[in-house]
């Protein structure tokens, strides 16, 4: 009877497991800026309380200094990716020139290694003039000419596109940005304003999960900032077009475990190889060492400052970064880790599913001291 039980409360839980997942992708618009303010608040509650504790401000004036200090964050972003973009610009004849000189590069390449008409082989004057021309004889002469020319239009015409494709892309992503970003902020101000000004005692649970997230989004915040800072000076010393750009996404992709700080690396490639001035060696120098930048946060800075800090197996956070990314698309990877590490701590309040959450930390719990798996056995045969 008990292990039907079991069985009965193990398919209710799949079943509702779907259910919620169902409902929180249908409510993306609705919750998903909710989400992101709750884990906002839990980061600048201590900064809330220190403008109350120390400059005696009230709860309102201390919602509303954090929420103007938000949207001058949020402003300067915007600015500065603006920024970015217009240096591109500027620099898109330089590019221009160099992708044409690249495409030269290969046509002659190619035509140098395009195989010949053999020796022994002749072509009749008066055919070779009515004949079309065969395709394994290179083009020479005003062909070639014509042929190149055609190409460099092309080429000029696709990254004309390409770049004004490209500004519209950023600009309607910019303004996205800016719109969800002022109705975080509002829902920011709002739970602020709302929260208690005494402290009231939480459960133990709640008093764990949010010192967990505060912990976890504190130290990846200042680990992020110092990886960001140090890709985008990489960049800018090397004289890169939208270093500071890149930067600031180095900041924001080292929040996404394991996948974000590569995509964050290869980003910049398109740009240094396009460079006008660049050469092989100098490619392979800033590769190299924005590489190691990401290389050494990930591997040496945050394993030392973090340790195992949300306490979940890597194949569990990969899974949960693929699961909430198809639910709430790049913010939901943002969220991944610090609410797969909430949810496991909820099921380790509970003795039926304590063996879930041990698993999700990569550890298998181990049966009670009284079970005698033999005497199970026996019992069965």
């Amino acid at each position: 009877m008990e292990y039907e039980s079991r069985i009965q409360t193990v398919c209710l839980l799949i079943i509702t497991s779907v259910v919620i997942a169902g409902v929180v992708y249908w409510l993306q618009p609705v919750l998903l800026p909710l989400v992101v303010a709750i884990f906002v608040v839990s980061g600048v509650t201590p900064i809330l309380n220190m403008l109350e504790q120390r400059l005696g401000a009230n709860r309102l004036t201390a919602a509303a200094i954090t929420f103007l200090g938000g949207l001058v964050i949020l402003v300067c972003i915007g600015w500065l990716l603006w920024m970015s973009i217009l240096e591109v610009t500027e620099y898109a004849p330089q590019y221009r020139a160099r992708v044409t000189e690249i495409v030269e590069w290969t046509e002659d390449f190619l035509s140098f290694n395009q195989p010949r008409l053999p020796q022994g082989d002749s072509i009749d004057t008066e055919d070779a003039v009515e004949a079309p021309r065969p395709r394994d004889i290179p083009l020479t002469g005003n062909a070639s000419n014509k042929t190149l020319s055609k190409a460099e239009q092309d080429v000029k015409k696709i990254l004309d596109q390409m770049i004004q494709r490209g500004a519209s892309a950023v600009s309607t992503a910019l303004l996205d940005l800016f719109s969800a970003g002022i109705i975080v902020l509002i829902y920011v101000f709002f739970l602020l304003l709302g929260a208690p000004e005494v402290p009231q005692v939480r459960p133990k649970i709640w008093q764990e999960i949010d010192q967990l997230i505060r912990g976890y989004l504190s130290l990846k915040t200042v680990i992020s900032l110092v990886t960001g800072f140090a890709f985008g000076l990489v960049l800018k010393l090397f004289g890169v077009p939208m270093a500071t750009a890149f930067g600031m996404l180095a900041f924001l992709l080292n929040y996404i475990p394991n996948i974000g700080p590569l995509i964050a690396t290869v980003l910049p490639i398109p740009l240094i190889i396009l460079h006008p001035d660049a050469s092989i060696t100098w490619m392979v120098l800033v590769i190299g060492l924005t590489s190691t930048v990401q290389f050494v946060s990930g591997n040496v800075i945050e394993p030392n400052m973090m340790g195992k800090s949300a306490d979940l197996h890597p194949i569990v956070v990969l899974s949960a970064l693929m699961f909430w990314g198809m639910i709430w698309g790049l913010v939901g990877m943002f969220l991944a880790t610090p609410i797969t590490a909430g949810i496991k701590i909820g099921l380790s309040r509970f003795e039926r599913t304590r063996p879930v959450a041990e698993f999700m930390a990569g550890r298998w719990s181990t049966p009670p001291e009284n079970m005698d798996i033999a005497s199970v056995d026996d019992s069965q045969a």
